[in-house]
């Protein structure tokens, strides 16, 4: 009787041990995934930010010309473009849901189609799908938010 009610024992503390480490895990992963996604957010702002930043630009010179001022593979780099992409890409593997991913990379791509318009018109065009994609991007990342606490 004791040897059997010891190896229960053990049965019991090996399945709590055990329930007690899955619990860990998910709260390690959960945690990842949180700062993940404020890591992907800020990247997705970084890279809006960039393409207002070279929009502006590109405005301004329209004024002065008349003329929109497409860019050419000559143009320098929008300032702080690269950097925002890079870190986008580098913030969007960490983040496990593929919605969510995806829709940072469709932002990253109307971004760089307003800025690399050809005229005012598609710079416009590109530049209006911006902010409903953002919404819907962080309005996914509040919906994960939800999920990990």
């Amino acid at each position: 009787m004791t040897i059997y009610k010891d190896r229960l024992t053990a049965r019991h503390e090996i399945r709590i041990r055990d329930q007690q480490y899955e619990r860990d895990r998910l709260a390690d992963r959960d945690a990842f995934q949180r700062e993940s996604i404020l890591s992907l957010q800020t990247a997705v702002s970084d890279v809006i930010k960039a393409a207002y930043d070279e929009l502006d630009r590109l405005l301004a010179e329209f004024r002065e010309s008349g003329s929109w001022p497409a860019r050419q593979w000559e143009t320098p780099t929008a300032k702080g473009w690269s950097e925002a992409v890079l870190q986008l890409q580098l913030s969007a593997a960490r983040v496990l849901n593929k919605g969510l991913r995806e829709l940072a990379q469709e932002i990253q791509r109307a971004a760089g189609d307003a800025i690399w318009a050809t005229d005012l018109a598609t710079a416009r065009r590109h530049c209006d799908r911006i902010e409903p994609l953002h919404v819907r991007f962080n309005d996914t990342a509040n919906r994960i938010f939800a999920s990990l606490f």
